[in-house]
């Protein structure tokens, strides 16, 4: 399955060191849906399932096209979300047969996020980017390498798949007086092609270090997606986890003379269980 401090990691060469690690570390091992182990992990001829709903607490720091405003600077800290109790909600299905499997990912984020005081105009005005974005992904995998214990295996997938992204943006304020604002509501959405990796390496007998590492595009300019989580078995079925997301999407276009842009990164930690199957 998959979980995500909101600090601006694609814009830094910090950022691009960390996000460099965690890509080694996509290469090197397992994802956290599949956080299960002993006869759920096995291959043997029969299909195996896991539900796995996750609860992320994303931000938000970026630019995006509000209106009929090209581009409007945003920036959501974790402390802002928390404030707001701003979210993102996430649930994860895969099944799997032996080496092939399937798996299909539900996400919805409702973030107010601050117009940076830098914005022209209205960044005087003391107004907030209300970003909603639903993102749903399907995708087919196929286990390259198996290992590790017995009683909580390692594994390391290939996949493949597509990923729709529908985003809905306006800017709202309230004056002084008490009276609400509201631009029109602007609407992208487009679908991209990925392609990742997903691993999971066991430590111990109860616990696995789980992460994924993708990339997309053909509908946005591109698309990079990075988890990582530790998962531990409470039961014969059950996981619990905790751990980390960072989503950065690139994507501008035009419809007449409006424009249309979302260049932002998400991150934040989550948490989740999964029942697997």
């Amino acid at each position: 399955m998959d979980p995500t401090t909101i600090v601006s990691l694609r814009r830094t060469p910090g950022g691009l060191g960390v996000c460099a690690f965690a890509l080694l570390l996509a290469a090197a091992v397992p994802s956290r849906a599949q956080a299960q182990g002993g006869s759920a992990s096995a291959m043997d001829g029969q299909w195996h399932f896991t539900v796995a709903p996750y609860f992320w607490m994303t931000g938000i720091k970026g630019d995006v096209s509000v209106a009929s405003l090209p581009s409007v600077p945003i920036d959501a800290s974790f402390s802002d979300i928390m404030k707001s109790f701003d979210i993102g909600l996430q649930g994860r299905f895969e099944a799997r047969k032996d080496r092939v499997g399937l798996s299909l990912d539900f996400m919805y984020t409702n973030l107010g996020a601050p117009v940076a005081s830098s914005a022209p105009i209205v960044g005087a005005l003391d107004m907030k980017a209300d970003v909603r974005q639903l993102i749903t992904e399907g995708t087919v995998f196929y286990r390259v390498a198996t290992g590790g214990r017995a009683d909580n295996p390692a594994h390391l997938d290939l996949l493949v798949g597509a990923r729709y992204t529908g985003t809905k943006t306006r800017l709202t304020a309230q004056s002084p007086a008490g009276v609400d604002y509201n631009t029109e509501d602007q609407k992208i959405s487009w679908v991209d092609a990925l392609a990742g990796v997903k691993f999971r390496a066991p430590l111990g007998s109860r616990a696995a270090f789980l992460g994924r590492a993708d990339v997309a595009g053909f509908g946005s300019n591109v698309t990079w997606n990075l988890e990582g989580d530790l998962g531990f078995r409470a039961a014969d079925h059950w996981w619990l986890g905790a751990g980390y997301r960072f989503m950065d999407i690139d994507y501008e276009s035009s419809d007449g003379d409006v424009p249309r842009k979302l260049d932002v990164a998400y991150a934040g930690p989550r948490v989740w269980f999964a029942y697997a199957w």
